[in-house]
């Protein structure tokens, strides 16, 4: 079928007088014009059967007694309005919910078409009044987009389809005019966010990725947060199976919102979560260690008994600086102290990273004692197996030439063998090892 062409008007409708059209101005000015508010649309429908018949007018600040425009909108088979009417129609009353119209009237229109056409699939539109004359008006004129649409009963689709990116003249079906995206699929993204996700080929190619991938999406119908929250997404440059992963996760708490600012209020929160999702991804580009024992959950990260806060600071902050900052400090403490065995390695952490990372796998206060290394006011030393230099294994601190500490991660005790060799280490440099115990119950 060859969409919207070849448009010849069949019938015309009865001229209307000068006389009824200020009639029906002066109505709409006594009943409806509001002259504290600039700029208003009116559609005042003066006839609903055997046809519809209406005329629309636009006021304008800088006359409120004469509308600046007045155009005439016939409904009834065989009569096209012309392109810049039809934009006009779309433009100031489909889409403008400032848009005033007569309500009576609404509801005879509704029951009127629908004994008469069943198949056109009207709906009593509550708070979107616009839509059932656009759906009416398509449904009269055979072959359009919108008729195909709405036959269909994808009513939101329909009402936003003058915004598809492009359109193929041949379609006869909705699938043909979003092609790759199944009616279930179509079905559920029914509403006004949702056409968002269809309207242009960019988002369509996500939808079909996400449909494959996660189909469960599309078994219900979605509600316009959820689509909104998709939306959202996508613009973050998510992949799809992040997408279905986060959109799973939320989709509960999206389905009970059915206002903008309830959706805003999730989205000031969510949106937290977004930028700690941003913070793991950052952080685990720099060490694969981070991946393995830093928290991959938004929620895990906030909720967390560790203090993760200080590697977004640390790390994705003035790191740099840090690192110049631990070189310095190095090359004021004993340089003797760091050695290498055939057993063991002790060193000290070298750049900012060092120390996070064995932080992060310790999982101890460490990260507490950032500042303290960086003014000399305590020693860390990290000890290495000499067969697995770059694992964390025990770390320890000297402070005013004293042994303070020396655990595994989780602040697990040296074995006795382990407490010998770093007995002997602290001989060999000087260090007093005499009140340490080795022995966390004690020690602490």
């Amino acid at each position: 079928m060859m969409l919207e062409l070849g448009k010849i008007d069949t019938w015309e409708p009865p001229e209307l007088s000068r006389d009824e059209i200020d009639r029906y101005k002066e109505i709409c000015k006594e009943i409806c014009l509001d002259r504290e508010f600039p700029g208003q649309d009116f559609f005042i429908i003066f006839k609903t059967q055997p046809y519809i018949d209406a005329l629309y007018f636009r006021f304008t600040e800088k006359d409120l007694d004469e509308p600046d425009m007045t155009i005439r909108y016939p409904f009834h088979e065989g009569y096209f309005w012309s392109p810049e009417e039809t934009r006009i129609f779309i433009d100031r009353c489909l889409h403008n919910p400032r848009c005033r119209y007569s309500h009576p009237e609404m509801g005879e229109i509704f029951e009127y078409y629908s004994e008469k056409h069943p198949d056109w699939h009207l709906k009593p539109y509550y708070t979107e009044h616009m839509k059932l004359l656009d759906h009416i008006y398509n449904c009269m004129q055979s072959g359009t987009i919108k008729e195909i649409l709405y036959k269909a009963e994808l009513d939101h689709l329909a009402a936003r389809s003058d915004k598809l990116d492009e359109v193929n003249l041949l379609s006869t079906r909705p699938s043909d005019i979003y092609p790759g995206l199944s009616m279930r699929t179509l079905r559920a993204l029914n509403c006004g966010y949702g056409s968002e996700l269809v309207n242009t080929e960019e988002y369509r190619e996500f939808i079909r990725k996400l449909q494959q991938s996660h189909p469960d999406i599309f078994k219900d119908r979605l509600n316009d947060a959820q689509c909104r929250y998709i939306l959202d997404l996508i613009e973050h440059r998510l992949t799809p199976n992040e997408v279905g992963r986060l959109y799973a996760a939320a989709k509960e708490r999206l389905s009970n919102m059915w206002c903008s600012l309830q959706y805003d209020l999730f989205m000031s929160t969510d949106k937290t979560r977004w930028k700690r999702m941003e913070t793991i991804a950052r952080i685990n580009a720099i060490d694969p260690l981070y991946k393995a024992h830093y928290p991959q959950d938004p929620d895990e990260l906030a909720n967390s008994e560790y203090n993760y806060r200080y590697l977004e600071k640390y790390l994705l902050g003035d790191r740099e600086g840090y690192d110049k900052a631990i070189r310095r400090a190095n090359r004021k403490r004993p340089q003797d102290r760091q050695e290498r065995t055939d057993l063991y390695i002790m060193r000290y952490p070298q750049t900012i990273n060092d120390f996070c990372r064995e932080a992060v796998y310790m999982k101890n206060c460490l990260s507490g004692y950032i500042q303290a290394v960086l003014n000399n006011e305590t020693d860390i030393l990290f000890m290495r197996r000499a067969d697995d230099v770059n694992k964390p294994f025990i770390t320890l601190e000297v402070h005013h030439n004293v042994l303070r500490e020396a655990y595994h991660r989780f602040n697990e005790d040296c074995t006795p063998e382990e407490a010998d060799w770093i007995r002997a280490y602290c001989e060999r440099h000087g260090i007093d090892a005499s009140s340490y115990h080795f022995d966390r119950t004690i020690d602490i």
